[in-house]
């Protein structure tokens, strides 16, 4: 409950325990409720006075055993990017050697923040893409899917084989959740917008594929 009124205080006010971010930093035999709190609290208290420090302890809270808490971590990471401007590359460098570690939920949590680092900064850092397209075969949550798919949408131009990459989804698509088909759907046409001559029976498969076999709506109309 403590905890609570804190991080509701920091919202507001953060900079009143800026300089005690150290105190919420998380020990290993918190309870996994009180440590899910200190995460949300460090987030709120991150500057560019502590952004390293902070950066060096959810990298070894994404080292930890609890799933849940370990994605939440992992995304924190990527939270403090979208955040601090000047810190995103340094946050991107963590999150890369998180997906180093070919830990599959780690892997995955990490493609998702990056979607969203991409959305805040566009073209800033499209050198790691091709990171991320090395680790597409352990992708098998549909959001990470739908986070990938739509990074090689949003820079096909800057993908060689970014039609090949989403020809591989298109194998499963009447498989796949409705939000990566419509990702899918999205990301071929705009591969076929950037690349028409190369695309044209991709866009037209895709097409044929959420008209004529999917159940989903939103697809169809």
């Amino acid at each position: 409950v403590a905890l609570r009124n804190i991080n509701l205080i920091v919202q507001k006010r953060p900079n009143i325990l800026e300089n005690e971010i150290k105190v919420f930093f998380c020990k290993y035999n918190d309870p996994i409720y009180v440590k899910m709190e200190k995460l949300e609290i460090i987030i709120k208290l991150v500057s560019e006075r502590n952004i390293d420090q902070v950066l060096l302890e959810l990298k070894e809270y994404a080292t930890e055993v609890d799933v849940d808490f370990v994605r939440k971590s992992v995304s924190a990471i990527g939270r403090c990017a979208v955040k601090l401007e000047r810190a995103a590359e340094r946050c991107i460098g963590v999150l890369l050697e998180l997906i180093q570690t070919k830990v599959n939920y780690v892997v995955q949590e990490s493609v998702i923040v990056i979607k969203d680092v991409f959305r805040r900064y566009p073209n800033r850092y499209e050198s790691i893409i091709a990171t991320l397209c090395d680790n597409l075969d352990t992708l098998d949550e549909p959001l990470a899917k739908a986070s990938m798919i739509w990074i090689i949408g949003e820079y096909a131009e800057r993908i060689d084989n970014a039609d090949e990459l989403l020809d591989t989804f298109l194998e499963t698509f009447e498989e796949e959740d409705p939000a990566v088909q419509l990702q899918l759907l999205t990301a071929t046409v705009k591969c076929f917008l950037k690349n028409p001559e190369d695309t044209q029976d991709m866009v037209q498969r895709v097409l044929d594929l959420a008209t004529e076999e999917s159940d989903n709506p939103d697809l169809r109309d």
